[in-house]
């Protein structure tokens, strides 16, 4: 009989598969090269701190991994960098999406339909990565501290583990115990945790030393309008000079974004 979490994991799974990561974010028809476009200006016009942050220039004829990595959205910029890019997902039809994006921009890349926290699957990795990506997904899963142990196993010497998790010290997550916060995309997912710096450092403890860590990220459109295509400030947002927004980004971000290196066996 499958165990609370194997139960969970299949939750996620069907989950993810229900609805793929950024599936609304896109225009036109879903698998077209215009439908991908769209949905790639909007993920960077709404999170631009994802480029510095992955830095998708810097890995040209390197090896990446990416951890979930969904319809492909990062995979993609990767790719289009020159990255020899390995992405796993948990989600099957997140996973034929990515592929339809691959082919959609004429790349190449190695995706395949994996659960990072199964020690038996990630077997089949080589391992050896320049750098291992994982953008909001490693949350998702109750057994966090073993997906850190095969990052670390399948990481290069020396290589990188850059990922983001959500923040406990956010305005979303004050928002959420208050049961105030509105989704701007998808609600209800079966499993997420939130983490402050300290939890992190423990961790990472003895497999990556960590070399920049710092909150981006607050959502402050109107969701209605945003589920529509449109982006439109929340009125007490406009009201705030930009350099109030800035600060509520950087110290109330609701992602907290990890760059670390690996520490030698």
């Amino acid at each position: 009989m499958p165990g609370p979490e194997n139960k969970i994991k299949d939750r996620i799974r069907q989950y993810w598969n229900d609805q793929p990561c950024g599936i609304k974010k896109g225009q036109g028809k879903v698998g077209s090269l215009e439908y991908f476009e769209t949905g790639s200006l909007r993920r960077y016009e709404v999170e631009p701190h994802l480029i510095d942050f992955a830095g998708f220039h810097e890995w040209r004829g390197k090896r990446v991994l990416e951890i979930g990595c969904g319809m492909g959205w990062d995979a993609v910029q990767f790719a289009k960098h020159g990255a020899d890019y390995t992405g796993i997902d948990i989600s099957d039809r997140s996973i034929d999406l990515a592929r339809q994006q691959f082919e959609a921009y004429g790349l190449n890349g190695d995706l395949r339909v994996m659960n990072m926290a199964d020690a038996g699957e990630v077997s089949e990795l080589d391992g050896g990565y320049d750098l291992v990506y994982s953008m909001g997904v490693i949350h998702h899963f109750p057994d966090i501290e073993q997906i850190i142990k095969n990052i670390h196993t399948l990481t290069a010497p020396g290589g990188e583990f850059r990922f983001m998790v959500y923040a406990k010290n956010s305005w979303k997550y004050a928002m959420i115990r208050k049961g105030l916060d509105q989704f701007e995309a998808q609600a209800d997912c079966p499993y997420a945790q939130a983490f402050t710096s300290t939890e992190l450092y423990d961790l990472l403890e003895n497999s990556f030393e960590i070399l920049r860590l710092r909150q981006a990220h607050c959502f402050m459109y109107n969701v209605d309008r945003y589920k529509q295509g449109e982006l439109e400030l929340e009125p007490w947002f406009e009201a705030m000079p930009m350099l109030m927004r800035d600060a509520i980004r950087e110290y109330l971000g609701w992602h907290l974004l990890v760059k670390s290196r690996k520490v030698s066996d």
